[in-house]
C-alpha cells in the first residue's frame, strides 16, 4: 500500500495519534504526516502511505491556507484557547480589523512560538515551554500572500472576535499571525479557531474523515500527485529505464530544462531528479 491519504482530522487529537491510529487501522509501518496540525485544529493532513513517505521534502515547501478565528482582547501562553491567560486589555470600541490585517500581508520574518515542535539543543520548544523555560528563537522567512476577514467583528463581554481567511508560505505559525493581528490593534489576542483547508494543490474538500476510513471507504492518491504537471516528465521508456536505474540523464533525454523534475511511466513515479551541471542527476528513486 503506497500513496497520499487526505485527512479531514477532527478537533482533540495529535497530528502523530492520527498516525498511530491510521498505522493500526491500515495495518501498515510505514506511514507519516507531510506537516502537523494542532490538536484543537481541523481539517487538511496530508498523510504519506509506504514508500509515499520518501516524499516528505517534496511536500514540506507547499503553501498552506488556512480559515482561522482572532479572539482580540485576551492573550494567552500558547498563543490559542488551549494555554493559559497571559493578558487581558479590554476592548472598547469598534477595532479596525480590515486595517490590520492587510498590514500583515506580504514578506517578512516571524519567531515561531514557544509551544512549538521545533527542536532547539535536541529538545522540542514545547517540552521547554511546560516548564516555564523560554529561549530566544531565530525568526524565519515567511510570506502571507492573502489574509481577509470573513465574518462580521463581534464584541462581547469586553472582547472581539473575527473569522479570517489566509494562504501563506510555509513556516509560517497562524497562532503566530493571530497575536500580531492583537498587536496591530493594540489588544493582546489569540487564535480561538483553525481549520486548514489546503496544502498546495491538496484541498479538504478531497480528504476522508477517520470514520470513512474506519468503514474503508477512502482511496489513496498516486504518489505522482505531489508534483505539478509542469514538473512532471514522461521520457522514452528507454530513458525511464535509466531513471530506474539511477543513472544520469541528459537535458535532451527529458526535454525539460526546470531545476528538479519528477519522472513517470504508466501514471508511476519512478524518480525524482534535480538538474547540475547540464545534466540532470537522481534525487531519489522508486523501485
Amino acid at each position: 500500500m503506497n500513496g497520499i491519504l487526505l485527512i479531514d482530522k477532527p478537533a482533540g487529537l495529535t497530528s502523530h495519534a492520527v498516525v498511530a491510529w491510521l498505522r493500526k487501522i491500515l495495518d501498515i509501518k510505514r506511514i507519516g504526516h507531510a506537516g502537523t496540525l494542532d490538536p484543537a485544529a481541523t481539517g487538511l493532513l496530508v498523510i504519506l502511505v509506504g514508500s509515499a513517505t520518501k516524499l516528505f521534502p517534496y511536500l514540506s515547501d507547499l503553501d498552506k491556507e488556512y480559515e482561522g478565528e482572532v479572539t482580540i482582547g485576551v492573550s494567552t501562553d500558547t498563543l490559542d484557547a488551549e494555554g493559559n491567560i497571559t493578558a487581558v486589555k479590554e476592548v472598547e470600541g469598534e477595532i479596525a480589523a480590515d486595517e490590520a490585517l492587510i498590514s500583515l500581508l506580504g514578506e517578512r520574518e516571524q519567531a515561531p512560538p514557544m509551544f512549538s515542535a521545533i527542536k532547539s539543543a535536541g529538545k522540542k520548544l514545547y517540552e521547554l515551554a511546560r516548564k516555564g523555560i523560554e529561549i530566544e528563537r531565530r525568526p524565519r522567512a515567511i510570506a502571507v500572500y492573502d489574509l481577509k476577514r470573513i465574518s462580521p467583528v463581534v464584541y462581547e463581554n469586553g472582547r472581539a472576535r473575527f473569522s479570517f481567511y489566509t494562504r501563506v508560505s510555509k513556516g509560517t505559525y497562524i497562532r503566530t499571525l493571530s497575536a500580531e493581528i492583537g498587536e496591530k490593534l493594540g489588544f493582546p489576542a489569540h487564535l480561538s479557531a483553525l481549520r486548514r483547508l489546503s496544502v498546495g494543490s491538496f484541498s479538504v474538500r478531497e480528504a476522508s474523515g477517520l470514520e470513512e476510513v474506519s468503514a474503508g471507504n477512502f482511496s489513496l492518491l498516486k504518489m505522482l500527485s505531489a508534483f505539478p504537471e509542469d514538473r512532471v516528465v514522461r521520457p522514452a521508456e528507454e530513458v525511464v529505464l535509466k531513471a530506474r536505474a539511477g543513472r544520469p540523464l541528459a537535458i535532451e533525454e527529458t526535454g525539460s530544462a526546470a531545476a528538479a523534475i519528477a519522472i513517470a511511466s504508466g501514471g508511476e513515479l519512478v524518480a525524482v531528479y534535480k538538474l547540475k551541471n547540464g545534466r540532470y542527476y537522481p534525487e531519489r528513486v522508486w523501485n
